[in-house]
């Protein structure tokens, strides 16, 4: 330590002549017998202590913990600190934070404490101060300091904390004795990572410890610490009797077999998956902690982003069907379809409590609960505390052919919380057996149809009541090849067009429509009225926008309005139409490796959507300007260089990144046997021939590595990409692989659609 010791401080055989009290307070348990004792260190603690009970800390599971001399415990690590500070970004729990010493005398000491007497003592506290709460201990972890003297020599503490658990429900004590007055810095309290949860005893000086109390009891204080603050009226109860999912990355449940089996959009499933990063499956497991759509799986995402239980947090689940979980879905059913008759039979719920994700910035409170008689079925996703977040995620639900595909369209987590489709924030409902009950009512002229996730009644084509459909048509033209300079050019034109005949019968001539940019108007063509842009010198306007699953060209079609001066209101008809073009984010490339160099790319063209290309290309050289070509012998351990390369997108605003690559033994990205080289865009350090050498940087990334064959197995391997794009306005577009760099940093964008491409070496 730098810090000076005083001259008056006192000596071993002195401080125990401060002490108050003869006896300590009747609130203490018993201590000494047993305990483990601190070593005597100025500003030490403890060593790593495993819990045999685990310790359930709003909402993060916590199996080891730490006494710190300083009169605090915390959970990851030992803490040194003797200045107490609040917003310590740490989960702490602080009875008495300040400057102490045992090095002059005193003694701090712990122990777990399972014993049927012990036990039976903290559960009639907890009885008495929560009389309506159902527990019963099964620990209590008991950490006492003992007569420790301040740092500064002039007075002692004897206070102890008691962590009372029973795996699902956990409390507090702080139980103070003789605390004597002192200059120095103190706080007595708690606190969480994201201070969401955090206590300060509000005493004017450390001997008010002694006198005061939360619960009436003098020189004790009390707090249930288990659940995560502020959870909505809406949130079904959790927690007692749910079985708990395993502590693991990208995790997830054990199959878990229902009662009452669930149709979800006319499939019937016996059994469900409860994965980790935020969503639900079926037939199998998912790992996947990257979103996207189109997956060709039935999946229910409440929140599908990257999460990490293994640093903190619950998620657990149950069937219920008791009478009184029963009545209240059954309720929220008949609330949202009135004109649906239905009586739950079954309420599956799942519940992500306070699990943080995977950066560590912030944590999510959400539950979603599938609700079934058998025949109609319904999901409920109700939202707690979101905290923002830079990673990427996607909230909705999709099946396996995506005829039934729905994502929630926010511009950041945190609004799930005070969004709905039902006028009730924080809660999404959806009718997944297929819908048909609830259309029973449309007339002859409606049709059946989903918007929002929601079924309804819709006119039939040719029934609209406004007659004015003008037959907007979007092109996207994305030349490959600028002839003036014979080489690549990312130019996208973008062409729109209508019809002029009901134009003109609507009484909007083709002169009085513009673009945004009031000087883009339109000229015919073949009966329609064509307007072009590019996203180069010619933009009419055009805004490039993202949302979770796209990047998106928006422009509108205008009517100029005469108006009235600076009049608010008008009494002419006007026209505005806006259209757009998305950009799906994410491919997976395919190269297999033999001996015959072909060249392959892939072109991906969505109805409504644009046109780009991708190239996965091998070279022989570090300056990427050899490609591999005819017929050619790659040797085991030849390092090879290998390119992915995006064209027809704005080379000035979007960027390339490699996510993910790998290796087969055969043509089958998702074969079992596989071997890494990119993972989460960093090279596999398993593998040491590895190296980035250019990602996220623009619309091509560069990669390399040491050629190999899987043993015994093949000859041949078989190399995949999983890349995203990414706008770069809105930050960095990859991570740093510097070591000590935190995984997985902040992503612009959202991944989308998955495609495959196939190229022969």
């Amino acid at each position: 330590m730098d810090r000076e010791k005083p001259d008056n401080k006192l000596g071993p055989g002195m401080y125990g002549s401060l002490r108050l009290f003869d006896r300590l307070p009747a609130n203490f348990l018993p201590f000494g017998d047993g305990d483990v004792v601190n070593p005597i260190s100025d500003d030490g603690s403890s060593e790593a202590i495993f819990l045999q009970q685990p310790f359930k800390y709003f909402g993060r599971v916590y199996h080891q913990i730490y006494v710190n001399n300083n009169g605090h415990l915390t959970f990851n690590e030992s803490l040194s600190d003797f200045v107490p500070y609040l917003n310590a970004g740490i989960d702490i729990i602080a009875p008495l934070w300040t400057d102490l010493d045992n090095e002059n005398g005193g003694t701090i000491s712990y122990r777990e404490d399972t014993s049927s007497a012990v036990l039976a003592q903290v559960t009639e506290a907890v009885h008495q101060y929560f009389p309506n709460v159902t527990f019963t201990a099964s620990s209590a972890f008991v950490a006492t300091w003992d007569s420790v003297p301040y740092y500064s020599g002039i007075g002692s503490v004897t206070f102890q904390v008691v962590l009372v658990s029973n795996g699902e429900r956990s409390f507090i004590l702080f139980n103070y004795g003789d605390i004597a007055e002192t200059g120095e810095v103190w706080l007595a309290g708690y606190d969480t990572v994201d201070s969401v949860s955090s206590f300060q005893i509000p005493a004017a000086s450390a001997p008010e410890l002694s006198f005061s109390s939360n619960i009436n009891v003098n020189g004790r204080w009390s707090f249930r610490v288990d659940r995560s603050p502020n959870l909505p009226a809406n949130f079904l109860p959790f927690g007692d009797g749910d079985v708990v999912n395993p502590i693991s990355d990208d995790g997830s449940s054990e199959a878990i077999f229902l009662q009452q089996p669930f149709k979800y959009f006319g499939r019937v499933y016996n059994q469900i998956y409860v994965n980790n990063n935020g969503h639900l499956t079926f037939t199998q497991p998912l790992s996947a902690y990257v979103p996207y759509l189109n997956a060709g799986i039935d999946i229910i995402a409440p929140l599908w982003t990257d999460l990490e239980n293994v640093n903190g947090g619950t998620i657990s689940y149950r069937e219920d069907t008791s009478s009184a979980v029963l009545a209240q879905v059954t309720e929220a059913v008949n609330q949202y379809y009135p004109n649906v008759p239905f009586t739950a039979s079954s309420a599956f719920v799942a519940t992500w409590d306070s699990v943080p994700y995977y950066s560590g910035i912030g944590l999510v409170n959400f539950q979603v609960v599938l609700v079934s008689n058998g025949e109609r079925s319904f999901i409920l996703i109700n939202y707690g505390d979101i905290a923002e977040t830079g990673q990427v995620w996607l909230a909705g639900f999709d099946t396996v052919d995506s005829s039934h595909s729905f994502a929630i369209s926010l511009l950041n987590a945190s609004e799930l919380s005070s969004s709905s489709n039902v006028n009730d924030n924080g809660r999404w409902v959806f009718h997944v057996d297929g819908g048909h009950d609830v259309c029973d009512t449309c007339t002859e002229n409606e049709a059946c149809q989903q918007r929002g996730g929601v079924y309804g009644c819709v006119c039939l084509d040719g029934q609209q009541p406004n007659h004015e459909i003008f037959g907007v048509f979007v092109r996207v033209l994305n030349l490959m090849l600028d002839p003036s300079y014979g080489q690549p050019h990312d130019r996208s034109w973008l062409c729109v067009s209508i019809e002029n005949e009901k134009l003109f019968e609507s009484g909007f001539p083709p002169e009085t429509l513009h673009l945004n940019d009031p000087s883009c108007q339109g000229t015919l063509e073949d009966g329609r009225l064509v307007f072009q842009f590019d996203n180069e010198g010619h933009i009419c306007g055009t805004i490039l926008m993202s949302n979770r699953t796209h990047f998106i060209y928006q422009n509108s079609i205008q009517s100029n309005l005469r108006g009235t001066g600076q009049s608010i209101i008008t009494r002419e008809r006007w026209m505005n139409i806006t259209f757009s073009c998305a950009y799906p984010l994410i491919q997976t490339l395919s190269m297999p490796m033999g001996i015959q160099a072909e060249g392959g790319e892939i072109y991906k063209e969505l109805p409504g959507q644009g046109t780009y290309q991708v190239r996965m290309i091998p070279y022989h050289d570090a300056e990427f300007t050899s490609p591999f070509d005819g017929e050619v012998e790659i040797q085991v351990n030849q390092q090879m260089y290998v390119a992915v390369e995006v064209d027809g997108v704005d080379i000035s605003q979007i960027a390339t990144v490699l996510d993910n690559c790998w290796a087969t033994p055969v043509n089958d990205i998702d074969y079992s046997i596989r071997w890494n080289l990119i993972s989460r865009e960093c090279p596999n350090p398993d593998d040491g021939t590895v190296e980035v050498l250019q990602n996220g940087i623009s619309t091509t990334s560069h990669f390399s590595f040491r050629m190999f064959t899987f043993s015994g197995i093949s000859d041949r391997i078989f190399l995949h990409c999983q890349i995203h794009l990414c706008l770069v306005q809105n930050g960095r577009c990859a991570q740093s692989c510097d070591p000590g760099y935190r995984r997985r940093r902040r992503r612009s964008l959202d991944f989308h659609h998955s495609a495959a491409i196939t190229m022969g070496l």
